[in-house]
């Protein structure tokens, strides 16, 4: 007797999807966490539960490699069945989505024979990892899409920053030539006052020289006339002296004559 057939509708592979990507990433090394959480988001999203087989071809078909044993898919089922099966939501909302495709991407619709015959021609789960593999791509090429605005955006700022870079170097060099115009000008008005600097400093050791000998000969000149009239005074002291001598001679003189006259 053949296998029933499982059928997801689109909106159903969202959720499911959803569902394993978010427990894969909430429970990235516990697999009884890691099922519990991904079991939970499938019967939320299909208001069932299936066994081991089916949730292992969907996690196949969601791009996740992660193999729990029987034993713990066992436990994982049980504990899910013991909760009870939740409402199936009346439609499921994976988040925000783009409205519009580009051109270049965009494709035509199919029309419901052709994908009904389509849908008859392969197994059931060729169709559910087809199914989940067409939610990968949808969701790959609108994160594609997202990335690539980021992209243009940043490329678009890049551009203003390099323009903006282009303008302040331009400044900048057109501020370099005038600082080093004015620094060449004030170097040479430097070397100017330097060398003439140079000139009167030659021009004053040169005078500084010349007084200090004209100094030299006044003093020595000086000296010699403090000799000569210090020469002239000792004479005149001792001419003076002998004066006064003679003069006390004479005076003894004259007072001797006045006393015989007496």
């Amino acid at each position: 007797m053949a296998r029933p057939v499982t059928r997801f509708t689109d909106d159903e592979l969202r959720g499911i999807l959803a569902a394993a990507t978010d427990a894969n990433a909430a429970a990235p090394t516990r697999n009884d966490d890691f099922l519990d959480q991904f079991i939970a988001g499938v019967a939320r999203s299909t208001g069932r539960l299936y066994g081991q087989p089916v949730y292992e071809r969907l996690l196949g078909a969601a791009g996740i490699a992660r193999r729990p044993s029987a034993q713990t898919w066992l436990k994982a089922i049980d504990r899910a069945r013991a909760l009870g099966t939740p409402a199936k939501p009346a439609r499921f909302l994976p988040g925000p989505v783009a409205t519009t495709a580009p051109p270049a991407v965009a494709m035509a619709p199919v029309a419901a024979s052709a994908r009904d015959a389509l849908i008859t021609s392969v197994s059931a789960d060729e169709l559910v990892e087809w199914k989940m593999r067409l939610a990968i791509a949808e969701a790959t090429v609108k994160d594609a899409y997202a990335r690539l605005g980021a992209l243009e955006r940043e490329r678009a700022a890049l551009i203003e920053r390099a323009t903006a870079a282009e303008a302040g170097a331009r400044l900048a060099a057109d501020q370099f030539e005038r600082q080093r115009a004015d620094h060449e000008r004030q170097a040479s008005a430097l070397l100017t006052r330097i060398d003439a600097l140079a000139t009167s400093t030659d021009r004053l050791t040169g005078t500084e020289r010349h007084l200090r000998l004209q100094t030299d000969a006044v003093r020595q000149e000086m000296a010699q006339q403090v000799q000569f009239f210090r020469s002239r005074v000792e004479v005149a002291e001792k001419a003076l002296a002998q004066e006064r001598t003679q003069t006390d001679a004479m005076r003894r003189v004259l007072g001797n004559r006045e006393q015989s006259a007496k």
